[in-house]
């Protein structure tokens, strides 16, 4: 189910797919003291099995969702010692069909069984602004910075730091990260009123309850990245995340069953606390000049009974020439799921969902980059940049998208 306020989360999980990619191969780009980028990204998911009618994911919801966007980003050097970083973006996702509960479900009604489709539907704002400070003769940068998001049924507001020092003559860096997140969300319309997170406390015009709740989340990160040799690289990082207060969907359902027959819809119900540890690891090679080969490890665990693990090999070279690169890599994942999903529930229980993003499931990810140099212009440089990439779960949850950006340095 796509939960009402969830977009901010799908942004997430896509922009990984979709956009970080184009990131790990800017290194020519960053070497300017100023840049300016801007990308347009579109995203399907679907969880029909390959036409024969059998839905994946939830058994009842659909998983279905069209989601594209623009992201505008800079990084612009205003003097010796301050350079500023800021983004912005702007996206709309266009949620599966409405749903037909079955009639065995005695308490289906229109709110129900369509609250994702019809207050999913949402365009989303994102703005940030991060500055980055590095003193005069200092190994230090420091960056604080500032976040917000808005859609009409979820509100975020935060603040960022990151520090970072080069050791070593610039082999070792250790860095340091801390963010967080103050967020509210409603199964209505929050409307101006929950910009700053105020109880708006009616229903809506489609019926929905916008009772405000409220999601704090506290990010720690540790990382470093060591230059081994000319032709070896480490990075690490280690994160902890806290979150507290409403950590569901505002409409999300669970189905229960007697035997294999659904009967009855139940409200989800998820802890108000949650303890998350993530580990990474990436480590790259480069044999020979403009190319590379790197593999990327992560590790998850949380206190909800989450565990993951994933492995991403990758590649990175040249056409011939090395105004035009390529990088392509392949990701499969494992999931354990959280203990308070059950597959066929028969009774209400404390804690209950049926998400499928906290199921058991594999996932088999991959994708392909191209980077291009454009003729140059005075000291203008303009880089192109093409991304494709798709992801198929054993939950018979598939999606594919694209990219395409490009970025100006001087």
């Amino acid at each position: 189910m796509i939960a009402s306020g969830e977009l901010v989360g799908i942004s997430a999980r896509v922009l990984l797919l979709v956009v970080c990619a184009a990131c790990c191969i800017q290194l020519r780009a960053q070497e300017h003291d100023n840049t300016v980028s801007f990308d347009i990204f579109l995203f399907n998911q679907e969880d029909v099995d390959h036409g024969e009618g059998i839905g994946g994911g939830n058994p009842v919801f659909s998983e279905e969702f069209v989601y594209g966007g623009a992201r505008f980003a800079a990084k612009l050097k205003v003097s010796d010692v301050i350079s500023l970083r800021p983004t912005f973006g702007v996206s709309s996702i266009d949620p599966g069909p409405a749903v037909d509960a079955p009639d065995t479900i005695s308490n289906a009604t229109w709110n129900l069984t369509n609250a994702t489709t019809t207050s999913a539907s949402a365009t989303n704002f994102t703005i940030s602004g991060i500055m980055d400070i590095r003193p005069k003769e200092s190994d230090w940068t420091f960056s604080p910075g500032a976040y917000f998001a808005y859609q009409p049924t979820y509100v975020s507001r935060g603040l960022d730091f990151a520090a970072s020092v080069e050791l070593f003559k610039g082999n070792f860096t250790p860095t340091f990260s801390y963010n967080v997140r103050w967020d509210a969300l409603t199964g209505g319309n929050l409307r101006a009123a929950g910009i700053w997170g105020g109880e708006t406390g009616e229903i809506d015009e489609f019926g929905f309850d916008r009772s405000v709740h409220e999601r704090t989340t506290h990010n720690f990160e540790l990382g470093f990245t060591q230059i081994l040799s000319p032709d070896w690289r480490l990075q690490a990082t280690f994160q902890y995340t806290r979150q507290d207060g409403f950590l569901g969907g505002a409409n999300e359902q669970v189905t229960l069953f007697s035997g294999d027959t659904p009967v009855l819809f139940s409200d989800e119900k998820l802890p108000s606390r949650r303890n998350r540890l993530q580990l990474n690891l990436r480590v790259r090679f480069s044999p020979a000049e403009h190319f590379s080969l790197g593999m990327d490890h992560s590790a998850y665990w949380d206190d909800w009974g989450v565990r993951s693990v994933a492995i991403q090999p990758n590649a990175e070279g040249t056409f011939g020439d090395s105004r035009a690169r390529w990088r392509i890599w392949s990701r499969i994942s494992y999931q354990q799921g959280t203990r308070y999903h059950r597959g066929h529930p028969q009774h209400v229980s404390r804690y209950q969902t049926d998400d499928p993003d906290l199921w058991t499931f594999n996932a088999k990810s991959g994708g392909l980059l191209l980077w291009f140099d454009m003729p140059e212009t005075g000291d203008m440089q303009w880089i192109l940049r093409i991304s494709v990439n798709g992801v198929y779960r054993s939950d018979r949850i598939w999606g594919v998208g694209a990219l395409i950006g490009s970025e100006f340095g001087w």
